[in-house]
């Protein structure tokens, strides 16, 4: 299948794809990418989890196990593209691991983790040219189809290496995904003698680490946090191994659970980093210039800004608080209308409508019930900051009804649609 490509838009049909939801490849990377929100996400213009988990994972010594976490459209899985440049441009030998494609997010646990690592690895030993050694890949090919053979495979023996290996674990990953017999077969076989598979990642590891002048491996699982339900994230990183690599992973993790005190345990093995929210407001509810000064840098690297008319591309941003999924979104549903009612650029009338839709969405997944946490996360300024129901504000969270951002200390704001859907309601007016 082709690599999607994003194209710059200069008019509005080609808005579909220049606001793509799909996160930046690594071929659209270098054009698209906006790397200067960490000083609006952080508050602070030295600070970065980024460029931290850059340090420890180059680092002979660092840590080794990682945890990035963040809220849904915050950017994470582009930020982890960019990631995987820099340790290529430094010359690190590095693999990413797109989680939701590769693995059955409903049915994954930590041995299917294992597997992917191990695949991971000998497909960085590949695009290295690094010849593994036989007797290891031998091991692993006789480890999965030993007594009961999982796949079906053929090939000669004088052409055994690395490439059938490769061929193995494509056809088990496939299977892992909608095969519940082979996910069991496996699972058992790498349960049962884990020490033996540990082996075999340390050697290959060592072997690819050796051959790249000492630089260990890394590996990044993007889009881990989607694991479902959630709670399962607690089963399958308290396995501690996946925290006890000889080399760096990175592991992205359901923010929800990090309030959960059942989080503090895997704190002793994991290094946890989060990634904010961009701000287009402050706690006191006043407009951040900078926030909305970059999100609209963002766009501009997408598209002309003259689609878009007059303080329209403003609100816009304002209005979707920050959420770059929902701001892309609004821009797509917005360029259709104008484009299908024979306008040349994104009007009010555009964004409005494309406003309501999403606000719509939003509403869907409030009740009553929410009505005084809501109530009061907007007309105190000192409850932003405060948790005091944490099962009713990680559920508004986990919907992006409720936003959180991060300028040195933690807080947490209304998706400003929700803001003004309340006020429709009279539930409260502008002035309280």
């Amino acid at each position: 299948m082709k690599p999607f490509v994003i194209e710059r838009a200069e008019n509005l049909s080609a808005m579909l794809n220049a606001f793509s939801p799909q996160h930046l490849n690594e071929i659209n990377l270098p054009r698209f990418f906006y790397d200067n929100t960490m000083p609006i996400r952080m508050g602070h213009d030295h600070k970065s989890p980024l460029n931290a988990l850059f340090e420890d994972c180059s680092m002979l010594y660092g840590s080794n196990a990682h945890l990035l976490s963040g809220h849904g459209g915050c950017g994470k899985s582009t930020e982890l593209i960019n990631l995987k440049r820099r340790f290529e441009e430094d010359g690190q030998p590095v693999g990413i691991i797109q989680s939701e494609l590769e693995m059955n997010m409903h049915f994954a646990n930590c041995w299917d983790i294992m597997l992917h690592i191990t695949d991971g690895l000998c497909n960085i030993a590949s695009k290295n040219n690094i010849e593994l050694p036989k007797a290891t890949l031998r091991a692993v090919y006789d480890y999965i189809n030993k007594d009961k053979e999982v796949i079906d495979t053929t090939y000669e023996e004088a052409s055994f290496g690395i490439g059938v290996v490769l061929n193995l674990f494509a056809s088990i990953k496939s299977s892992l995904q909608f095969g519940e017999e082979t996910r069991t077969i496996i699972r058992e076989k790498m349960e049962r003698r884990a020490s033996d598979w540990l082996r075999y990642v340390a050697e290959i590891a060592d072997t690819i680490s050796n051959s790249m002048n000492g630089k260990r491996p890394i590996l990044i699982f993007e889009g881990l946090e989607k694991i479902q339900p959630y709670e399962r994230a607690f089963e399958i990183f308290q396995y501690d191994t996946l925290a006890k690599m000889p080399f760096p992973i990175i592991y992205t993790f359901p923010i929800s659970l990090t309030y959960d005190p059942k989080f503090a345990p895997l704190e002793s093995f994991y290094k946890v980093r989060f990634l904010p929210m961009i701000k287009v407001s402050n706690s006191d509810k006043g407009e951040n210039k900078k926030g909305i000064d970059v999100i609209r840098k963002i766009v501009e690297l997408r598209a002309d800004l003259r689609l878009f008319d007059k303080d329209v591309l403003e609100e816009l941003i304002r209005s979707t608080g920050g959420v770059l999924r929902h701001l892309f979104e609004c821009i797509i549903d917005a360029s259709r209308t104008a484009r299908w009612r024979g306008a040349e650029k994104i009007e009010k009338q555009d964004a409005k409508l494309a406003l309501s839709d999403l606000s719509i969405k939003l509403s869907r997944r409030i009740s009553m019930a929410d009505y005084d946490v809501l109530k009061k996360i907007y007309r105190d300024s000192g409850f932003r900051k405060q948790i005091e129901d944490k099962d009713s504000l990680l559920k508004l969270m986990q919907a992006l009804v409720v936003l959180e951002y991060q300028n040195n200390e933690r807080w947490h704001d209304l998706h400003p649609l929700i803001a003004e859907y309340m006020k429709r309601q009279g539930v409260f007016d502008e002035n309280n």
